[in-house]
């Protein structure tokens, strides 16, 4: 964040020179809300109903732009932004549960799971756009490219398992979700460690999970470093230099990675996950005030 700024205000005092020697050349800076979140199909249940849902998240975003003017109504636009983006995932519906056995086998558990994480991006965005005047309003659209910076999530997962036959009792469980994506190692967790009980046998399980805890090893990060997408929005100017905008950016790639894309509620009948190979894409509002030159 601290670099991200410093980048701008040198880009800002730059821009502010060139100004003073084309007056074709304008500058200036916008900051404000964003609301955003990651969308694609859902797992679905015996019956067809919905198992995911991807609520909108919020953040912020803020940085400065370079404008080349064609004239006084249209011109060309390029920005740097430190720009948040994310969701409120939540998968609530059967699922299973594979205890690791201290002595003896592994034990695959067959119950509901309700698990919610709510992601936080962080991008370094450079939207390139063309706009347009005309009284009072400002009509903007274009490319925008981010860059991954950051990536975290949180949440929790709440389980109620029972065992397989002959059966046994119900095995209802909290573990907390901690999730550094550009961190975290394969196979990651937190102590302390808790006992679940199963026909009368013990296991432990973590308290809190990492972001890849499922997987042995990590390659390669959850969500792609390049975000692409498409940017579109209208803004209104209070006077020459003051406005108030509202822009949307649509991303058209796949935000996150299918390697780690499983299913939550069955596993292939050796034990291995079923791959998923679904597109998220990106989806997010962002609400601005800024001051052009």
């Amino acid at each position: 964040m601290l670099k991200t700024l410093l980048i701008c205000s040198a880009l800002v005092f730059v821009a502010g020179r060139l100004v003073s020697q084309d007056e074709s050349i304008g500058y200036g800076f916008r900051a404000g809300i964003s609301l955003s979140q990651y969308d694609g199909p859902s797992e679905l249940g015996p019956n067809g109903e919905t198992l995911e849902t991807n609520k909108g998240s919020n953040g912020f975003h803020i940085g400065m732009a370079l404008n080349y003017k064609f004239g006084d109504l249209a011109g060309m636009r390029g920005e740097l932004l430190y720009s948040q983006r994310g969701t409120d995932y939540v998968y609530e519906g059967p699922s299973y549960f594979v205890l690791d056995g201290v002595i003896g086998p592994d034990i695959k558990l067959g119950g509901t799971r309700k698990q919610t994480v709510s992601v936080s991006n962080a991008y370094i965005d450079v939207p390139i756009t063309f706009y347009y005047k005309f009284k009072g309003f400002e009509l903007s659209g274009g490319l925008n490219t981010g860059f991954l910076i950051n990536s975290v999530g949180g949440g929790g997962l709440e389980y109620n398992g029972i065992t397989p036959p002959p059966g046994g009792p119900d095995i209802p469980f909290t573990i907390n979700l901690n999730y550094n994506y550009k961190s975290d190692d394969g196979g990651s967790f937190e102590l302390p460690l808790q006992q679940v009980t199963v026909s009368g046998k013990q296991y432990a399980i973590p308290s809190s999970l990492g972001a890849y805890y499922d997987f042995p090893e990590r390659d390669k990060d959850m969500f792609q470093t390049f975000d692409f997408g498409l940017i579109g929005g209208l803004s209104y100017y209070l006077n020459e230099g003051l406005f108030f905008g509202v822009r949307y950016v649509y991303g058209l790639g796949d935000v996150d990675r299918n390697e780690y894309d499983i299913s939550l509620k069955d596993l292939n009948p050796d034990g291995t996950f079923i791959q998923r190979s679904d597109v998220n894409k990106s989806k997010s509002w962002q609400f601005s005030v800024g001051f052009s030159f």
